[in-house]
């Protein structure tokens, strides 16, 4: 929360650099998905065009109910089709939902070993560890350095990811 908004900008636009060629090293079958920025996070709504033009979909989760996994839908940013959903934040208003190659996700704060901390609902460990079982998944955290944490924090449901992005270097893990 801290960040400036210009500092918001310049570091999002770094970090959605280095997930771009994350994306075109694992390179995805169909789809990505990606996350709508709460609050202070890394916009990486910003980074869907230029995935469009690759012929990947671009997918945002949409919360079903607070104990399931979310469920992904696709999204363009020409045609939107957004709602409020849990928490405030901005879903999908599609029918049809898709099991994403690669997720991007956010958080309040991670570590080096590739655990994060999001807002306490468990939404995208619940996300990760369903995906996970169905096949390849690859997931990238999207995060400023500022969130960096030495603490391990995390309990025995938490999610690893793969890889972590964020304005200064790629975490390969």
């Amino acid at each position: 929360m801290k960040l400036s908004t210009a500092d918001l900008d310049i570091f999002s636009n770094k970090i959605n650099t280095k997930i771009i060629e994350l994306i075109e090293k694992l390179n995805p079958k169909n789809s990505v998905g990606l996350f709508y920025p709460y609050k202070k996070e890394v916009d990486v709504l910003k980074i869907s065009n230029d995935l469009i033009k690759k012929n990947i979909t671009c997918l945002l989760p949409r919360v079903i109910s607070k104990q399931t996994a979310l469920k992904y839908y696709e999204y363009n940013p020409n045609n939107p089709n957004l709602e409020k959903g849990f928490g405030g934040i901005m879903e999908p208003k599609g029918l049809i939902y898709l099991d994403p190659d690669i997720i991007i996700v956010s958080c309040s704060a991670f570590n080096e070993e590739g655990y994060r901390v999001g807002y306490g609902g468990g939404f995208f460990d619940r996300t990760i560890e369903d995906l996970k079982k169905k096949g390849n998944l690859k997931t990238i955290l999207a995060a400023f350095e500022i969130q960096k944490t030495d603490l391990n924090f995390q309990e025995s449901f938490d999610q690893k990811v793969d890889y972590i992005c964020s304005e200064q270097k790629i975490y390969y893990l």
